[in-house]
């Protein structure tokens, strides 16, 4: 397959994404004083912003890539969570299976920056268990709607939206019926099974395979990355280790593959753009190492910018161009 044909092959491709959503808020200013009050300095905001975050910027990225999404999460009845269904109406993404649950708050990440480094952030949220009858009308509309689309995206950060008991439900119903690719976190990350991509990085893989980050090489978290992939029968598991690259496991081989990186601005978000594109990776049955590849350049390409972003399919596509790395798909 040409990479013309894979980009191409993506437009049109309907996604369901179900996970937790968050509103990334942003104050952009400057320090010039510090405190009378304290020993902190004080930022004069110049600029504030609001973005969607979460599972809904792999909504956005895999809308900017030219697929179809499908948002399944659940918010506040509060001021933020109108100004994310707000934004989810301007970036043309449906708010059609958003759950509005008066007894929980819309997760809200307020980051201050000041000349494009994090500064201070400050985290509202709560991550209680959604209800039980919340929980089967998501899953009830989920496997409704899944009959008519290609891929399903789990994205998990443990916000309360995803348990044992939804995780289980999901994957039961549409194992075999729908590509599956999850990115975990920890506190679910034992029952993700029979799926096709498992995406942890390398701090959730080294609590998940229980093993100690400081001490580890990359070979053995290759090795038991195999072992618990065969155990779970999971078709891929595709570690993320950040400026070292992607290290991707199937039942046969173990392959790493590096990235050279450079301009990094903010990591915010690059974990969602790396989920979107792999996972249409997979589901377009392309080589391990384009998936790779186009995978670590599609990450480093975010962190490129300030703030969580979702990717530019055309600078995407004309980057990958140009990278002697990424031929045929």
């Amino acid at each position: 397959m040409s990479l013309d044909k894979f980009f191409n092959k993506i437009n049109g491709l309907k996604v369901i994404i179900i996970g937790d959503v968050m509103l990334d808020s942003y104050s952009f200013g400057k320090i010039e004083r510090n405190s009378p009050e304290a020993p902190v300095p004080i930022v004069d905001v110049i600029k504030k912003e609001n973005r969607i975050g979460g599972a809904a910027n792999v909504a956005l990225n895999i809308k900017s890539l030219g697929g179809i999404p499908y948002l399944f999460s659940c918010i506040g009845d509060d001021h933020y969570g109108k100004i994310f269904l707000d934004l989810l109406e301007k970036k043309k993404i449906s708010t059609d299976y958003i759950i509005i649950d008066p007894k929980r708050k819309t997760t809200v990440k307020e980051r201050i920056i000041v000349k494009k480094n994090h500064v201070l952030r400050v985290d509202d949220e709560n991550t209680n268990n959604l209800s039980k009858i919340l929980q089967e009308k998501l899953i009830e509309k989920v496997i409704k709607l899944s009959k008519k689309c290609d891929l399903l995206i789990i994205q998990d950060y443990e916000k309360g939206l995803l348990n044992k008991n939804f995780i289980n439900d999901i994957i039961k119903n549409l194992k075999n019926k729908i590509t599956i690719a999850v990115d975990p976190k920890f506190k679910n990350f034992k029952f993700y099974n029979n799926i096709d991509l498992f995406k942890p990085n390398l701090i959730e893989s080294c609590k998940g395979f229980n093993l100690n980050i400081k001490t580890i090489s990359t070979k053995k978290i290759g090795l038991v990355a195999q072992k618990y992939l065969i155990k779970n029968k999971i078709k891929f598991i595709m570690i993320t280790m950040s400026e070292n690259g992607i290290l991707i496991v199937d039942k046969k081989s173990i392959s790493h593959f590096k990235i050279k990186s450079k301009n990094i601005v903010d990591v915010s978000g690059a974990g969602d753009t790396v989920i979107a594109i792999a996972s249409l990776c997979i589901y377009l049955s392309t080589s391990i190492p384009f998936l790779c590849n186009i995978s670590n350049l599609a990450g480093k390409i975010v962190c490129q910018s300030s703030g969580v972003v979702p990717i530019s399919k055309s600078k995407l596509y004309n980057e990958a161009k140009e990278n002697e790395l990424i031929k045929e798909a």
